[in-house]
């Protein structure tokens, strides 16, 4: 039973070799092999020998020696298994042979060794002592049974070095993938996310741990000692350091990377730099929240801080997360703080007269313009929501903002409040505007010899058919603050006549007919609009028809302070003339027709524009398309705007001229409503104001790219 099981277990790791249909002798077809170089090519005829012979003496201490050679030259790690089954089976057969050989074994059967001496008889025999063949077969059994020993726990430590350090990589390389950046684990680090991080260290731990228990079970058994060390690179560069294939354990310098260090620096930075940024973040907001508690009840001259975060703050929050909602709600409350002390501050405006009109102005636009670019501010920030994680700092959304989707309710509910403080504004700016073109309107009457005048805004115009009263239309100073006027007056046939003069406070310095081409009594004049030129000098545009006839005129008149006429330019064209005004950065002017002389038949969408220079009778006139009835012009670096509108009041037509009025872009703009435009005023070149005097609605502003930037009124196919 003892022989059946040796051979059972010598079979699991040879190689099917089958000889069984031959009978083998051992001393003829074996033995040979062993006194030449031929000992590796006799182990399947050996083999298949002791299958039937397992009691043969010399088989079994042969098939030991050949069992002893493999384990020994075999790599005991890489080849482990290999070589623990052949150590068993070397073990194994030096016992028996131990067991079968003796003193009497090895003399009769000498030729059986001849691999246990040099000495050999005349005739070939070999000469082999008993005591040869024990130290030989003794000295197996103690170094396979040593191998056995002390093999499995060298492999076994060194498989868990290799084991712990595959885990620890593995799931560095998945941190890698689930996270960006370190920036992105900073703010992300969690629970979970310091239990994967814990995994890496504690593998790379235990695989050091166990590289020093391979070294000393290595040390322990003397034919195993290596010369193998450790050395470790620097995790200096997220997604590519430390990001393991392979890693060869069997050279002398095994290289490692240092997952340990690079999970203490982490960590490190989240508890040291982040843990005091999260802390500064609700010192911010708290600050944040008293400044607008407080500006709830503001009064002028009130202290508060309208500016309570420091420029380095944002920068930090952006500097580990570059869109951060966080370091945008921080931005735009900052600003909203500015925008709302400055919008409260305007009360004072509506009462202070020692303010100049163009300071309260200038004022009430900066706030207007606050709110458009706090607006483009919040666009840009709800465009950043939605790519961005706003994970990063849930506890502190949810603590103060109620979770992560309040949080993006709140930047939505704010583009209303930004509404609400631009429609005030706006309102503020029309009325200024509006009281200010209005206000010579609301002076006293001036006097002049025996003239009564009177003031008459331009759009009541021939309301009245009162004879001899000299109605004020148009009025302007200079820089010399002296005030022109210019209007029309019925003379005793009805007959309107136009004069021009010129006023300081109540006091008229002169006072001018306007001189005509055609009789007195034949001639219907009208003057559409007046101008300063250069500071001193006045221009007007003059319209005459003659009563008895369609003949009709348009005059260009330049006089100076004194009222003597300088220059007069008669315009060849059948439209009728409705502005003038200087060309921005030129000596030269404009002078703008549009509509029949002889009466509007239809609804005019072309107009002449004529530019001039005061001090010449040569001009220049070119027919351009404006799609509409003319409601304003504006000069920015642009170039030229004209703004007309729709014959049903619901459309406006922008278009950007450049200085020789060829067009460079157009803008249309549809309304729910419609709205007459009764002024237009240019703050800036972002606030182009069209407004309607007589309506609380009809409140639009444009900038010189033709883009809307308020409007009282909904457009018909979005909102503003």
């Amino acid at each position: 039973m003892k022989k059946l099981l040796i051979i059972i277990s010598l079979l699991i790791l040879l190689p099917k070799v089958n000889y069984g249909q031959v009978e083998l002798d051992y001393e003829d077809d074996i033995n040979p092999y062993f006194l030449g170089d031929s000992v590796d090519l006799v182990f399947p005829l050996l083999f298949d020998f002791f299958k039937s012979n397992g009691n043969h003496s010399a088989a079994n201490i042969q098939l030991a020696l050949i069992f002893e050679e493999r384990y020994q030259n075999a790599n005991p790690i890489s080849d482990y298994e290999a070589a623990i089954a052949n150590a068993e089976r070397a073990k194994l057969l030096f016992g028996r042979a131990r067991d079968l050989i003796d003193d009497k074994e090895v003399r009769r059967n000498a030729w059986y060794y001849p691999n246990f001496t040099n000495e050999f008889k005349r005739n070939g025999k070999p000469v082999v002592e008993f005591e040869s063949v024990k130290i030989v077969h003794e000295k197996g059994l103690k170094e396979a049974d040593s191998f056995l020993t002390y093999m499995p726990p060298i492999h076994k430590n060194f498989m868990k070095m290799v084991e712990q350090y595959d885990l620890a990589s593995k799931n560095f390389v998945r941190i890698n993938g689930d996270y960006n950046s370190l920036k992105d684990i900073y703010l992300l680090f969690d629970d979970k996310l310091e239990a994967r991080f814990d995994l890496v260290k504690n593998s790379y731990d235990s695989t050091l741990y166990y590289f020093k228990k391979y070294k000393e079970a290595s040390n322990a058994y003397p034919p195993f000692v290596i010369d193998q060390k450790l050395s470790f690179k620097d995790i200096q560069t997220y997604r590519l350091d430390g990001l393991v294939i392979q890693t060869d354990f069997l050279v002398d310098n095994i290289q490692l990377w240092d997952y340990t260090t690079w999970v203490d620096q982490v960590k490190k930075v989240i508890n040291t730099e982040i843990d005091q940024l999260r802390n500064e973040i609700v010192k911010i907001e708290a600050k944040l929240e008293n400044s607008f508690s407080r500006m709830e009840n503001w009064m002028p001259n009130d202290s508060i801080d309208v500016d309570p975060i420091e420029k380095k703050s944002i920068y930090k929050i952006r500097k580990y997360d570059l869109n951060s909602p966080v370091a945008s709600v921080f931005q735009y409350k900052d600003d909203k703080l500015d925008l709302i002390n400055e919008q409260k501050s305007l009360a004072v405006y509506d009462t202070a007269d020692e303010i100049s009109f163009h300071v309260k102005l200038y004022t009430i636009n900066r706030v207007f313009q606050q709110t458009i670019a706090l607006e483009n501010e919040l666009k840009k920030y709800n465009s950043e929501i939605a790519i961005s994680n706003l994970n990063k700092n849930k506890e502190f959304y949810e603590k103060y903002y109620g979770g992560i989707e309040d949080f993006k309710n709140y930047f939505k509910s704010e583009e209303g409040e930004l509404l609400k403080i631009r429609r005030e504004t706006a309102n503020r700016l029309k009325n200024q505007i509006i009281n200010q073109l209005e206000n010579p309107f609301a002076q006293e009457i001036p006097k002049y010899r025996n003239i009564q005048f009177e003031w008459q805004n331009p759009e009541y115009e021939y309301d009245s058919l009162v004879k001899n009263v000299a109605y004020i239309n148009h009025s302007k100073k200079n820089v010399n603050d002296l005030e022109y006027i210019n209007g029309y007056y019925f003379n005793v046939d009805s007959i309107s006549q136009a004069f021009y003069g010129a006023k300081k406070d109540e006091k008229v310095q002169w006072y001018n007919a306007v001189p005509s081409n055609y009789e007195s009594n034949k001639v219907w004049q009208k003057v559409n609009s007046i101008n300063v030129i250069g500071g001193g000098d006045v221009s007007y545009l003059l319209y005459e028809s003659h009563v008895d006839s369609l003949d009709f005129v348009n005059h260009i008149v330049v006089a100076d302070e004194r009222g003597e006429i300088k220059n007069q330019i008669e315009v060849d064209t059948q439209e009728k003339p409705i502005e003038l005004v200087s060309l921005r950065n030129s000596n030269s002017q404009l002078a703008l027709y549009q509509g029949d002389g002889l009466g509007d038949a239809v609804w005019p969408s072309f107009m002449n524009v004529v530019k001039f220079n005061p001090d010449s009778t040569d001009y220049s006139i070119k027919e351009v398309d404006v799609y509409g009835k003319f409601e304003a012009v504006f000069q920015t670096d642009a170039g030229i705007i004209i703004v007309s509108s729709s014959e049903d009041s619901k459309t406006l037509f922008t278009t950007l001229f450049d200085h020789d009025f060829n067009p460079l872009k157009k803008n249309i703009l549809n309304f729910q409503e419609s709205s007459a435009i009764s002024y237009y005023y240019q703050i800036s070149e972002e606030s182009l104001h069209l407004m309607n005097k007589d309506s609380e609605k009809g409140h639009f502003v444009l900038n010189d790219n033709l883009e809307l930037r308020y409007s009282d009124i909904p457009l018909s196919e979005e909102g503003i």
